[in-house]
């Protein structure tokens, strides 16, 4: 069973990359998942960083070596999929969510990934409002592991954390940052939300209309590099823009 209140927390307080990914690689082990690919899919101006392809990973480096040596990157149709929608996905779907049979090379390249005993893949992709996109690859070495909506679901979670902790590592390594700011509106709306309220909710205790409410939160996202109000809320925490007290969320429900 994964904790995943424990695993957040561990993740949050990891001051590596390395850190965080051995916890996500201990998560995903208890799933039958032991390989994880980490790939900057387009350029990260944000983070100063080219696209590439595993810039953090464990899987074999003789598949590595034989994928770029193939010029994979720009045939693999995970990345294809990945390029074209946010979400989770398993590779065996990958002509129903890519809208097209495989070709000739995308069908041998899967093959070899099987021999390599890349099993049961399922991929994840992340979609900043910037057009950066990022993606990652988690696997079965054994295989016959339980590909179900659910477990993929708590992967997508996994993988999502370790995301916004890799952005905000690498982000807070970048001397020249430009600083985030949220306006005092922004912090409290975004306050609101971090403890569980609706939008509707938020707008009601605010004073303000629900439309506005969204107004400000996607100044918010572009703000914090972010898509969804959870990614958000977690950046923002990490940044100490904002602390929530759960406990006042509930005792005005």
């Amino acid at each position: 069973m994964i904790d995943v209140a424990q695993y957040i927390r561990d993740t949050n307080a990891a001051g590596t990359v390395d850190t965080a990914f051995s916890h996500l690689e201990g998560a995903l082990a208890k799933l039958g998942f032991d390989r994880i690919v980490y790939s900057l899919i387009t350029d990260h101006p944000r983070l100063r960083k080219k696209r590439q392809h595993g810039i953090v990973r464990n899987y074999p480096e003789d598949w590595m070596s034989h994928y770029f040596s193939r010029g994979y990157v720009d045939v693999d149709p995970v990345i294809s999929v990945i390029k074209q929608r946010a979400g989770a996905f398993a590779w065996e779907q990958l002509e129903r969510v890519g809208g097209r049979p495989l070709s000739n090379k995308e069908t041998v390249l899967m093959h070899e990934a099987r021999e390599a005993r890349l099993l049961d893949g399922i991929g994840i992709s992340f979609h900043n409002p910037t057009g950066e996109i990022v993606g990652m690859g988690v696997a079965s070495s054994s295989g016959k592991t339980e590909c179900s909506r659910n477990t993929i679901s708590l992967i997508q979670l996994l993988c999502t954390q370790f995301n916004q902790v890799f952005q905000d590592i690498e982000t807070e390594s970048t001397a020249h940052e430009q600083l985030v700011t949220l306006s005092r509106r922004e912090r409290e709306i975004l306050t609101w939300l971090a403890v569980g309220k609706s939008r509707s909710v938020t707008a009601d205790i605010v004073g303000i209309s629900e439309h506005t409410v969204k107004t400000y939160l996607q100044r918010v996202f572009a703000k914090l590099g972010t898509c969804t109000t959870q990614e958000a809320v977690v950046r923002a925490i990490r940044l100490g823009l904002i602390a929530p007290d759960i406990s006042r969320g509930r005792n005005l429900l």
